[in-house]
């Protein structure tokens, strides 16, 4: 078995851990599924997981595949099949996809709960959004 500086916790099957300064997954077997290759990555949600490779973020599958290029300023997970991603200085939300369903207008925006809701930030406000994009009273 394989010595890691890092582990974490496993989601969806696959664990976070860290060799020297690079992060990879693991199996409940401790295979190697994704080499520790990534400068940083978050846990799976959703069947994906944001990576971090040369200062950008983009998403991979448990396979290890890059779904979405890394391409982005910053990321967070995806929830029910969106995640909010920040490209310049605004925050929108992608599909799996990796297509643009919420323009990036956003001061913050973070994940869509189960409610369907997500919290975003617009001219110093803050208020929520459904998965359309529509402002929730």
């Amino acid at each position: 078995m394989k010595k890691y500086d890092f582990v974490g916790d496993f989601s969806e099957g696959l664990a976070v851990v860290r060799i020297k300064d690079k992060y990879g997954f693991i199996d409940k077997h401790h295979n190697e599924i994704v080499p520790c290759k990534y400068q940083w990555v978050g846990s799976f949600h959703d069947n994906m997981a944001c990576v971090q490779l040369e200062d950008k973020w983009g998403y991979i599958d448990k396979t290890g595949e890059i779904v979405i290029a890394c391409q982005y300023i910053d990321v967070d997970h995806f929830y029910f099949g969106l995640a909010p991603v920040k490209s310049k200085d605004k925050w929108g939300y992608i599909d799996k996809t990796g297509k643009e369903v919420i323009p990036f207008q956003f001061d913050k925006a973070e994940t869509f709960s189960f409610e369907g809701l997500a919290q975003v930030r617009l001219n110093g406000e803050w208020g929520y959004i459904d998965k359309t994009g529509k402002w929730v009273n």
